[in-house]
């Protein structure tokens, strides 16, 4: 029986990958030997659904969660995964059941650890708090480094120390890891490394020539690639404590590029267009929350323009009403409008359109044909050089069918790469994105996946899927017998 490492890295992204090659020796490395190709995420592209689909080979429409972060929010308190989730229904609690021994470090949200066959380490994410193991006299034996984590969000003076603690930190996480390895008996590993899509979310703008908030050279201009050269040295690390029995699967959630600099204001479309109501009566130039959105939405602009974002930043993170203020509830009343942009997704190019069935039966319109009216809108939208803001735009069954289908909003969407959604009323459909320059860096959907070296092994490329990868390592770790078991497909399979 052939035993597995996985490395899981958080955003790392395969067109950035595929640009560097040359200088990763030991991805190169798997390329000849095994495989190195794209890894399209699940939709939507983001952390917490992403991560949770490929733990447990269900797409979010099974197991219902779709959470993301905001990063201007004060903090994450307020933010919980039901861990029922997922706890017991990972590819690691299926190896651990068939007496498989793991070690598995880190995984996101899987906090607090759990009874497994082996040993689990995993700290809080997005709050601070204390690492904790299974067993927990491990943690006296093995003191763990920082884990979990994500609740840095530095301003422009701190970023320097913030990408050398960073890396510090994610060094920590492999060494740990290895020296489990070497006192352990293991079957499988998993090793789970959340910071380089931070550090992409931070530093994009800096290394990216045709971002409009690019300055110019700078000394940040190297700092995402060098942590791409850490993860082929920690790759080659982990290679270096592997047998011929051995193979090692590299992957991510999600890619990354860069965050949209242009903001489309989907819930105007939707007023102009009679779905959506605002809360302004009669004339708008006598309503105070007029003023106030126009001031919201100036001021950000102005602070954007001066380079000045941090100040809007930590505005939000001290005022409670700020969120509201973005996602604009203070204008707009979502329980009584026949459709509003939908506040899954946040300012990124892929998200939703809520649209009330009830609310269309009371003023007598077809819900069917609500939605294909609104398909027709958003698609016909386009710029001033008539290019299209919209790649598609579907109704959820379009994309998945699970039990929980009803978590997404009646119509998803994804528009070109460099358009977000926002919420604001009484401005242009499109408009700049304010804070840009806080957060360059945003979610793709081609992340990466690697494996190797395939000793009796080949490839089943149509297979190749994060709802495959709980699939892929039971047979994996039992040798092929068990590839029709689960409701997923293997991407390997014995020669």
């Amino acid at each position: 029986m052939s035993k597995l490492i996985i490395l899981g890295i958080d955003g790392m992204d395969w067109l950035s990958t595929q640009n560097m090659l040359s200088e990763l020796k030991n991805i190169k490395a798997l390329s000849e030997t095994g495989l190195v190709t794209e890894l399209d995420s699940i939709y939507p592209p983001d952390s917490i659904p992403s991560w949770i689909s490929i733990f447990t080979g269900m797409d979010p429409s099974e197991h219902g969660v779709l959470e993301s972060i905001d990063y201007f929010k004060k903090d994450a308190r307020g933010f919980k995964v039901d861990l029922d989730t997922f706890k017991g229904k990972t590819f690691w609690d299926e190896a651990s059941r068939i007496g498989k021994r793991v070690i598995v470090i880190n995984p996101l949200l899987a906090y607090p650890p759990w009874k497994v066959n082996g040993i689990m380490a995993s700290g809080p994410v997005f709050i601070s708090g204390k690492v904790l193991t299974f067993p927990d006299h491990l943690k006296d034996n093995f003191p763990p480094p920082p884990l979990g984590g994500i609740v840095d969000f530095p301003t422009k003076k701190e970023l320097e120390t913030f990408a050398e603690k960073t890396m510090r930190e994610t060094e920590l996480i492999v060494q740990y890891a290895i020296k489990l390895m070497k006192k352990h008996e293991w079957d499988l590993v998993l090793i789970s490394l959340l910071t380089l899509d931070t550090i992409s979310h931070f530093f994009w703008r800096f290394q990216d020539p045709d971002d409009p908030t690019y300055p110019g050279s700078n000394r940040f201009e190297d700092v995402i690639k060098n942590f791409y050269r850490a993860i082929d040295n920690y790759i080659g690390m982990l290679l270096s404590e592997s047998d011929e029995d051995t193979l090692i699967l590299i992957l991510s959630d999600h890619g990354h590029g860069r965050r949209p600099t242009l903001l489309f204001n989907l819930n105007q479309l939707l007023m102009e267009h009679g779905y959506l109501k605002s809360r302004i009566k009669g004339n708008r130039y006598l309503s105070p929350k007029f003023y106030l959105e126009k001031a919201k939405n100036l001021t950000l602009e102005t602070l954007h323009r001066l380079d000045m974002e941090d100040i809007s930043y930590k505005v939000a993170k001290i005022l409670p009403w700020t969120r509201k203020m973005k996602k604009g509830d203070f204008i707009t009343d979502y329980t009584s409008n026949i459709a509003s942009a939908s506040k899954f997704g946040g300012n990124n190019p892929f998200g939703g359109i809520d649209i009330s069935k009830e609310l269309c039966e009371r003023n007598g319109l077809s819900y069917e044909k609500v939605r294909d009216e609104i398909i027709n809108t958003l698609m016909s939208v386009t710029d001033k050089k008539g290019k299209k803001v919209f790649k598609w735009v579907k109704r959820r069954e379009e994309i998945y069918n699970g039990p929980k289908l009803e978590v997404f909003p009646e119509l998803l969407y994804e528009m070109e790469p460099e358009y977000g959604t926002s919420w604001s009323l009484y401005v242009p459909l499109i408009t700049i994105n304010p804070r840009h320059r806080k957060i360059s860096g945003g979610h793709r959907q081609k992340g990466i996946l690697a494996v190797g070296p395939l000793r009796g092994w080949k490839i089943v490329k149509e297979n190749i899927s994060p709802l495959n990868i709980k699939q892929t390592v039971i047979n994996i770790l039992t040798g092929g017998v068990r590839k029709e078991e689960m409701q997923r497909k293997s991407f390997l399979e014995k020669d």
